[in-house]
This record gives C-alpha cells, sequence and structure tokens, in this order.
C-alpha cells in the first residue's frame, strides 16, 4: 500500500541511540506501507546517532532529522508533532519494534472511514535479552469501533487500552493546548504525555482497534524502574486528569468519571509513597523533603476533595488513604 508524506509521518525520539536507531529504521524500511514521512527527533545525543541517521538511505519512506538541546523525550515527541504536516502521526521509542505490516495494518481503517481519528496497535511485552514474547496488552472490550468518550471512561482508573497507534495530528496537538490550560507553568511531571494521550482519547470521535503488532521492549533500565528522584511529580498529572474531568462540561456519567479520577489520585499517591520508602538512600535530604511535602499535600486534598463530594470508595483505597495519613 502506497500513501504519501502528507498522509502520515512516524516520530522517534532519540537519545545516544546509536546502537538501536539503524534497526529501527530498518525495521521501517520493511513495512508494507510506503510514502510515509519518518521524522527522528536527536535530543542533544553525545554519541553517533545524529550522524548514522545522516548516513541512512531510506527506501519505503522519506527520513527527515530534526535536532533540539538535550531537553528529553517528551519535548522531542511534542517538537516533532509540530513540525510534522502530515494528516496522521505516530510515535515509536528505539528499541521497540513492529511486525512487518503494522502500519499498513493501523493505516488502513483510518484511510478507509474519516470518522476514526486513532487506530491503535496491538501491543506485545518482549524481554529486553531473550527477545520472545513475555504477554499482551488486553484491553478492556473486544470491539474494535470504541467512541472517545467510552475509551477514555475505561482509561482514568486503570488504562483499558494503551496509547501505541496512530493519532489524527490535528486530535493530538487539540490535546496538547487543553492541557497547556492546566499546566500553565509547562512543567515536566515526566508522565504529561499519559495525560495528553488520555485527553486525545476523549477529543477523539472514534478509535479502532487494529491488528497491527507492536513489540514493546521491557527494559530494565527505564523510567518506571530505575531510581527517579523527581518521580514524585507525577502526582501533579493526576489532579490534572481530575481537573479536566471536572470542566468537562456536559459530561455523561460526569459523577462515575470524577470518582475514578479520585481512585487514580490515589493509587499514584500510593505508587510514589512506595517509591519514597524503596528509593529512600538514593534520595538526597532535601529531595527527602520535597516528596514528603508533595505526598502530604496531596493526602490533604484528597481528604477535603472526598469530605466535600461525599465519594465513595472501594474497601482497598479506603486502606491506602488510612495508611498514608499514618506514614505521612
Amino acid at each position: 500500500m502506497r500513501i504519501g508524506s502528507e498522509d502520515l509521518s512516524v516520530i522517534i525520539p532519540a537519545y545516544n541511540e546509536e546502537a538501536n536507531i539503524l534497526t529501527i529504521l530498518a525495521t521501517l524500511d520493511r513495512q508494507s506501507l510506503q510514502g510515509f514521512v519518518v521524522i527522528v527527533v536527536d535530543d542533544g545525543s553525545t554519541d553517533n546517532t545524529a550522524a548514522l541517521v545522516e548516513s541512512y538511505q531510506p527506501k519505503q519512506f522519506t527520513l527527515q532529522l530534526l535536532r533540539q538541546e538535550n531537553k528529553g523525550a517528551a519535548r522531542a515527541r511534542e517538537n516533532a508533532i509540530r513540525y510534522s504536516t502530515s494528516k496522521y502521526i505516530a510515535v515509536i521509542d528505539c528499541d521497540d519494534s513492529l511486525a512487518e505490516d503494522s502500519l499498513e495494518k493501523a493505516f488502513a481503517p483510518l484511510a478507509s472511514n474519516s470518522a476514526i481519528d486513532i487506530s491503535l496497535f496491538k501491543l506485545n511485552y518482549v524481554d529486553s535479552i531473550t527477545k520472545s514474547i513475555t504477554g499482551k496488552f488486553v484491553c478492556y472490550t473486544s470491539d474494535k469501533n470504541l467512541s472517545g468518550n467510552d475509551v477514555f471512561a475505561n482509561c482514568i482508573r486503570a488504562w483499558g487500552v494503551h496509547a501505541f497507534g496512530l493519532y489524527n495530528r490535528d486530535v493530538i496537538l487539540s490535546a496538547y493546548e487543553v492541557y497547556d490550560t492546566l499546566n500553565k507553568e509547562g512543567n515536566n511531571y515526566l508522565n504529561n504525555d499519559e495525560v495528553i494521550s488520555r485527553i486525545s482519547f476523549d477529543l477523539a470521535e472514534s478509535i479502532y482497534l487494529s491488528e497491527g503488532e507492536y513489540y514493546f521492549i521491557n527494559n530494565s533500565n527505564s523510567t518506571t524502574r530505575r531510581v527517579n528522584h523527581n518521580y514524585c511529580k507525577v502526582l501533579h498529572n493526576a489532579f490534572f486528569v481530575l481537573e479536566y474531568i471536572k470542566q468537562k462540561d456536559p459530561a455523561q456519567n460526569k459523577e462515575l468519571l470524577v470518582n475514578d479520577a479520585w481512585a487514580l489520585i490515589i493509587s499514584t499517591l500510593w505508587g510514589v509513597s512506595v517509591r519514597y520508602f524503596k528509593w529512600y538512600r538514593s534520595l538526597t535530604s532535601s529531595e527527602r523533603l520535597e516528596w514528603r511535602s508533595l505526598i502530604r499535600q496531596s493526602v490533604r486534598r484528597v481528604r477535603q476533595g472526598i469530605k466535600n463530594s461525599g465519594i465513595v470508595f472501594t474497601q482497598k483505597t479506603k486502606s491506602q488513604l488510612i495508611l498514608l495519613g499514618i506514614m505521612f
């Protein structure tokens, strides 16, 4: 299947990825889909990443290289999305992979139905050492055509779908605009993209679950596994999800959505607290104070919110909140 550069851009954020960049470019060169654009964003690499990209001669796609100072993968993704002129965009990490027909299987529904704004891949988890598939993401439904509002409602308390796929560029840019009204200072709270993905789901008219296979490498050195001295900041984004829902007007099942948002905040609080004790020796004294202060503030906000709204939680959530109050 051949498309034009105006149809699809595949974005690859890259920081010191000389060991992986040629592999993912070769994977894209084997795609059954032809004619798309690949935009590699070099995030201030100090190795040969940029040089390898510049020397690569693609056969199936047009290759473009963007350069930026080291500002992180989230900023690299955003800069490339804004730079792209294609109707649809996809983001792929350097160490992940695709089946040879994945892009075509994900793009075909978009080409045949203008109501579809997002086409998601089938997500496989792959061991970084053995390269064997260790599991598959199970979506909340077996249906293929879903409404954006329904997907959003099933991605608050937990992820009912994943976020890997092809997105209507206008939709995701609108999601960035909404997120910027929540995060007015433009701070990096580590998982900004998770909130932006949720908002994109909500803004989408229709979302399709395609048969295109995406292979996500479970990296033991990922942000979620290694010690991250700023991890406590993800609490801000959990509250942003609540603020976004409260601003939705009108919103079907708004009370249920708000309840799920509070549950997300408490589970995030619990995750941050577990990491605080796990990483305690690795944190500096000032970092420990920052973590404890943010956790305490968040616990107070939750208690006040529950008092004002009369929300009812599961016994597990209640127990976590009680323990958080005791520990902090």
